[in-house]
């Protein structure tokens, strides 16, 4: 029996990640890594016993027409750039004129929050990761995860699952407030490890978190010669307030000789730095990710740099890891979505996580199951 996909892009979501804005909310300019992202989707979406039903150009239309794929468009106008009235317009659509099995959306939380304010829990919806803020749970772990995903609902072989919408206040965002928001409870679909969970704030004991910052400034941080690139979260920062340095929580910062260089830095500021590096980070609670959700501006070519690759060698030793036991409890692997997938496959391994002072957990890479 044919399944009828029902799928919109929001082409502005993400434009914000690699300059460090942390949301797109306000902006009007595309994200120039979305064709590419729609292209890593539609490479493992299901091609057989189905029909995509797409919105009109940048919003879903341009990514099928050099495919193979049974696709029809839907006739409504949209504005260039887009604004959020099309969205909203293409899924009224969808539940008035179709008759979808699911709706896929491109974006992040913003996006979700428009499916949600619309599709309710009358159908289930999955989200490919265009975004910045990916904090629901209705989002694959990579857009190549999504059409995994997909290919099993078609198939018959996921489930539905319940899950949060949530989004946060940018403007706060931006100025290190985190403040989240339960929109309401939406359906998806799930199979193994595809679907990532809502992301979670950890509450740490202090202790923890102090020695895990004094192992990191003892054994790291006095080398004179290597600039650290500390990226966001409560216990990388703590690294710095122990060293006299306050900076936004949420923000990527530039350290060397204990002094801070740059702080907030951005994709380019970080393609710009020479010389050793070493990079210093903390997975997100519950959805284990390292790389790709809330520090977009480590793009791939710094990473490529950072790491030293050659021969298809990676020195992941220069990746500092650290996280509160409580933190790696919540996840069962690290995530990595640079954005450069053929990297992201690099990447994979074992990472020596700082737990304490001169205490370690290795934790492995999520594999993806097809």
């Amino acid at each position: 029996m044919t399944k009828t996909i029902c799928l919109l892009v929001n082409p502005v979501a993400g434009s914000g990640g690699r300059i460090g804005y942390k949301g797109s909310d306000s902006l009007h300019t595309y994200n120039q890594e979305t064709p590419l992202r729609m292209a890593r989707f539609l490479s493992t979406a299901p091609k057989d016993s189905v029909i995509y039903v797409v919105a009109p150009r940048e919003m879903g239309e341009d990514y099928f027409k050099n495919t193979q794929l049974n696709y029809r468009v839907i006739d409504i106008t949209i504005h260039s750039p887009t604004l959020r009235v099309d969205t909203i317009n293409a899924l009224n659509y969808f539940l008035e004129k179709e008759s979808c099995n699911i709706i896929v959306f491109a974006g992040g939380d913003g996006t979700a929050r428009d499916v949600y304010s619309v599709v309710k829990d009358t159908l289930p919806v999955l989200g490919i990761p265009t975004g910045v803020k990916m904090h629901s749970g209705v989002f694959a772990n990579t857009p190549e995860g999504a059409g995994i995903l997909l290919r099993h609902f078609v198939q018959g072989k996921t489930e539905v699952i319940i899950t949060e919408i949530l989004d946060i206040d940018e403007e706060a965002y931006r100025q290190g407030k985190y403040n989240v928001k339960l929109f309401g409870y939406a359906r998806t679909i799930n199979y193994s490890n595809l679907i990532v969970p809502n992301k979670e704030e950890i509450i740490s004991e202090k202790e923890e978190v102090d020695e895990i910052a004094q192992y990191v400034i003892d054994k790291e941080l006095s080398n004179p010669d290597i600039t650290y690139v500390i990226g966001p979260g409560s216990t990388t920062k703590n690294i710095l307030r122990k060293i006299g340095i306050e900076t936004n929580f949420l923000c990527t910062d530039i350290l060397q000789n204990m002094k801070l260089i740059k702080s907030c830095a951005n994709y380019d500021d970080l393609l710009n730095l020479t010389g050793e590096l070493k990079l210093i980070l903390t997975p997100i609670g519950r959805q284990g990710f390292l790389i790709g959700r809330g520090n977009q501006e480590i793009g791939p070519l710094f990473l490529r740099k950072l790491l030293r690759i050659e021969s298809n060698k990676v020195e992941r030793d220069n990746i500092i890891v650290v996280s509160t036991r409580s933190k790696l409890y919540t996840f069962d692997c690290l995530r990595i979505d640079s954005g450069d997938p053929k990297l992201d496959n690099l990447m994979k391994g074992v990472y020596k996580v700082i737990v304490g002072y001169d205490e370690f957990v290795a934790v492995k890479t999520c594999d993806i199951t097809d």
